[in-house]
């Protein structure tokens, strides 16, 4: 039963997931605080029911705004935002946003006698473990045994978390998202990035490697989950079965219609192509199409264990097939991708004509 003095402040709401927990929450009936990057342009698919407040993470007196609620309101905050950078190297401006951030909500939670906080954590901030063992949470993190410059500020950002249920008396969860996916991802993240590129022909080569992908509406459910039943101070991964790079192309082809990717690169040849790419971007400024950290990525275990979610939280996971179904009729609808049988059939009429 709804409680008509309950609010959910959301970071990072104007996200992908942000969104999703957003539609959630309001779907059930729930009152949604929506605290947004000021002008940001995704701002338009917030939900309209959602209450918007702009501001930054390290502006406090755009938290205080977000914060100041009516006098008896049971206050549960949803701390989702955070900058993800696919660049390994240190970065000032990430540890500004996701470790300092992190540590002026917290900060806040505490000032306004929250009720809860839900951290927004990441699989890449528990260390990783040989392969053929399945990950699974721990209760200490430390930024120098995980990789890259995100993983490392999700590490401390969590810890930071940790240590105000441990010392001040704040309720918290923390969740561990690994990669995501799904329908409504108007950003257009890595994950949808890649599908595009698959289904329009511009991957002419794939990886031989691995990930671990969710849907986002799992992850938005489980994000909830932990909100209304999450134990104080527990950490829950919220993960997928890993499916290789050949299996998750194989799976979008068939639903697409699209044409098959040529050719999957052994691992050990897309590393020197990633590090010789690299080294040319370094030379001209241009982005390189592949890193050797986003080999690693591909390189690493991703097998995650998302049992004790599945047990206290009632975590599921639909199939990959289900999510990439959606995900590219979505594609379809918001003309980020052109119907595959509609290229046939103008590639066909161009041929005809040519030879009129």
């Amino acid at each position: 039963m709804m409680n008509e003095n309950r609010m959910y402040l959301v970071t990072g709401a104007a996200g992908f997931l942000g969104g999703t927990i957003c539609r959630q929450l309001i779907e059930r009936g729930d009152h949604v605080r929506a605290f947004v990057l000021p002008k940001d342009p995704a701002m338009k698919f917030v939900p309209k029911e959602a209450e918007i407040v702009e501001g930054d993470l390290t502006d406090m007196e755009s938290l205080e705004r977000l914060f100041d609620t009516p006098e008896g309101t049971e206050t549960i905050v949803l701390h989702i935002a955070s900058i993800v950078t696919v660049n390994p190297d240190y970065n000032p401006k990430v540890m500004e946003v996701n470790v300092g951030g992190t540590k002026n909500i917290v900060r806040m939670c505490l000032k306004h006698h929250v009720k809860k906080l839900v951290y927004c954590s990441s699989t890449g901030a528990i260390p990783e473990q040989k392969k053929g063992t399945p990950i699974s949470e721990v209760n200490r993190f430390d930024d120098m045994s995980v990789v890259g410059c995100y993983s490392q500020s999700k590490a401390m950002a969590t810890q930071v978390v940790l240590d105000a249920s441990k010392y001040d008396g704040l309720n918290v969860s923390v969740v561990h998202p690994s990669g995501i996916m799904g329908p409504e991802d108007y950003a257009v993240g890595e994950t949808t990035s890649t599908l595009i590129k698959i289904i329009n022909g511009e991957m002419p080569a794939g990886i031989d490697g691995s990930f671990n992908l969710c849907d986002v509406r799992d992850l938005a459910a489980g994000t909830i989950a932990a909100a209304d039943q999450g134990r104080n101070g527990e950490c829950y991964i919220l993960a997928n079965e890993a499916v290789s790079f050949k299996d998750f192309a194989g799976m979008v082809i068939e639903e697409s219609g699209c044409k098959k990717i040529g050719m999957f690169l052994p691992l050990w040849m897309a590393d020197m192509m990633g590090r010789t790419m690299e080294r040319k971007a370094k030379r001209t400024g241009q982005k390189p199409l592949m890193t050797s950290f986003s080999v690693y990525n591909l390189a690493r275990n991703n097998e995650f264990d998302s049992s004790k979610a599945k047990a206290e939280l009632g975590y599921t996971t639909r199939s990959y097939r289900e999510t990439i179904r959606d995900e590219i009729a979505w594609l379809k609808e918001t003309g980020k991708i052109q119907n595959q049988m509609d290229k046939s059939t103008v590639a066909t009429m161009n041929s005809a004509m040519s030879h009129a």
